[in-house]
């Protein structure tokens, strides 16, 4: 009964859920005078915020000026929330990231950039303009952006999430072959890992395996993980019933937002093992919790409105391809959107003959 609740409560939270929700999220809307840090203490079990300035913010920690004068630092896995004093145009960048207007966000963006003096606000910015790039489907761009002008900054970057590493399959055009061959060839192994996974439907798929066995053994625990996330894509028919809670364990030891992709990946192994309504409120987790992953969410949706058919929840399926179409229009998976909504309309319409048919008789 729990899990038919959850799984109903997701349905009519994504139907209804504002697309400014991320806006809100990152703090963006928020003007104060001083820097505000929430954090999620996993011991008292509770969010905790902390005022004064932000001194500066790696993978690691973040180092804050508090009001008092005092240094404090906070982990930077624990980090729920930022709020600041943000530029103008940084706010209305912002405004239409979250509204899907990807290039004038980056517009925004730049304009916000040059205007900025703080170095974490400038690396958080260039972070976001990956993020436009890859939800525009540049992933090349995205890319050099990401390794040369990103890492280029700060190389123990808090936004390891804008690196734009594929969890689906996406269009392979020669010079993403050719760009994603070059960085599998590249020693950096978070060059590999992007590379490799942009190829894995490729004709380079065996390849592509190869880096990924081999970034498994490597001592950076975030890489390590990501690309044995990377290599269940190649398993999700052979997935087998314990393979999930196994799998479900490894994602719970990524940091929260990397978590989008493998989500993707242990959804399509639950609905493989007919745990279908396990594999929609997974799926249903993208789109909720990680809009800013614009195709991935996307995709997660399109999945949702299949799944949702094949269990006969019309219903249900008909508000997410009412959400498919109206938040992904842009995408491959929203291009579907039309031609679903047209089949589950006619599966509802055929039922209530059927229902009709017997209550006559």
């Amino acid at each position: 009964m729990t899990k038919q609740r959850d799984f109903h409560r997701c349905i009519r939270i994504l139907g209804l859920v504002s697309c400014s929700l991320l806006y809100c999220l990152n703090g963006s809307a928020q003007q104060t005078d001083f820097d505000t840090v929430t954090i999620w203490n996993t011991q008292a079990n509770q969010a905790r915020s902390y005022h004064g300035k932000i001194v500066s913010y790696d993978a690691n920690e973040l180092k804050l000026q508090l009001v008092s004068g005092r240094e404090q630092s906070l982990p930077a896995g624990q980090i729920i929330e930022l709020s600041s004093h943000w530029d103008p145009d940084y706010v209305k960048a912002e405004g239409y990231l979250s509204d899907r207007r990807f290039e004038r966000a980056a517009i925004s963006y730049r304009q916000a950039y040059s205007s900025e003096n703080r170095d974490w606000v400038k690396h958080r910015i260039t972070a976001r303009m990956v993020l436009c790039e890859q939800n525009e489907g540049n992933w090349h761009v995205a890319a050099n952006q990401f390794f040369n002008t990103l890492l280029s900054q700060q190389t123990d970057t808090p936004y390891l999430s804008a690196a734009p590493i594929a969890w689906h399959t996406i269009s392979a055009s020669g010079e993403l072959l050719h760009r994603g061959r070059e960085l599998m060839r590249s020693a950096n192994p978070l060059k590999q890992l992007v590379g490799a996974s942009w190829l894995l439907t490729s004709p380079y798929r065996s390849d592509a395996i190869v880096i990924f066995k081999q970034l498994e053994q490597h001592s950076d625990k975030t890489i390590a993980l990501l690309a044995v996330a990377q290599t269940w894509r190649t398993r999700i028919p052979i997935a087998k019933p314990d393979d999930v809670e196994r799998w479900e364990q490894a994602i719970g030891q990524l940091p929260k937002d990397l978590r989008a992709g493998p989500l993707h990946i242990l959804a399509q192994m639950q609905r493989s093992l007919r745990m279908h309504e396990e594999a929609v409120l997974t799926w249903m987790r993208i789109p909720i919790l990680y809009q800013s992953n614009h195709h991935l969410a996307s995709e997660a949706t399109y999945a949702s409105v299949r799944e949702l058919m094949s269990m006969t929840q019309y219903s249900e399926a008909l508000i997410l391809c009412k959400e498919l179409e109206h938040r992904y229009s842009d995408t491959t998976a929203g291009t579907q959107a039309e031609r679903l909504e047209i089949d589950i309309e006619a599966r509802i319409r055929a039922r209530e003959r059927l229902k009709q048919e017997g209550d006559s008789s």
